[in-house]
């Protein structure tokens, strides 16, 4: 399977279907399905399939897990169709590339709080993006926490990291702003355009404002 051009502007955590497709046609490239049981933002499968039947082929679709089972990930994949699979817990750079080969379907490695893990790779395997998110104790992300903009700019330094996926704590009136201090690949979003006490639904009105800066904000970027 070709890896797809990666996404620029990417909405996670979506549970609701028809607020799913809503945010699909906002001029976002991703979305984002939480498959991670303990998550406030974790959608049922069969609401996951008529999400991914419905948008397919208008954004991308990322999976995404948090120390699942290599089954548990294939067999979801082969329901939902993954466009990327986000690795989002503690998993060892062997199990992301077991997935990939498994699947086929390109990896988006999560790391909270730190370039480490990921940083000196086996030249066998790299994941084809990197995500960053802000490290808080006890949780695997979503918790409206600042990542570290200044580690993360330091992510075009690591001559194995393709794509770096910007997130932690991003909202409309700051993604500007993280897109200019860390110049990502792209940016991942979910609480920061929620609907007031209701994860996983988002306010259309953040979502597109989010996009607008977002777009803006990375034609405003140097030519490489």
């Amino acid at each position: 399977m070709p890896v797809p051009d990666i996404f620029r502007i990417k909405i996670c955590g979506l549970s609701d279907f028809e607020n799913a497709v809503a945010v699909s046609h906002s001029g976002a490239d991703a979305i984002g399905l939480n498959f991670f049981s303990q998550s406030k933002r974790c959608v049922d499968l069969d609401t996951a399939v008529k999400i991914a039947n419905t948008v397919r082929g208008e954004v991308q679709i990322i999976g995404l897990f948090v120390n699942a089972a290599p089954s548990e990930i294939e067999q979801t994949h082969q329901q939902v169709g993954f466009n990327w699979i986000q690795l989002h817990g503690d998993e060892s750079v062997e199990f992301a590339q077991a997935v990939h080969q498994s699947t086929g379907v390109p990896i988006l490695a999560a790391s909270r709080g730190s370039l480490i893990r990921w940083a000196t790779l086996p030249d066998d395997f790299h994941p084809q993006a990197l995500l960053m998110d802000a490290a808080v104790p006890g949780s695997f992300g979503g918790t409206g926490h600042l990542s570290n903009w200044d580690l993360a700019a330091t992510w075009r330094t690591m001559p194995h990291l393709k794509h770096l996926v910007l997130a932690g704590g991003l909202t409309p009136e700051n993604v500007s702003e993280a897109i200019r201090a860390v110049q990502p690949s792209a940016v991942d979003v979910a609480g920061g355009v929620e609907v007031s006490g209701q994860p996983g639904v988002k306010d259309l009105t953040k979502v597109e404002a989010f996009v607008t800066a977002a777009r803006k904000a990375f034609a405003e970027l140097p030519k490489e």
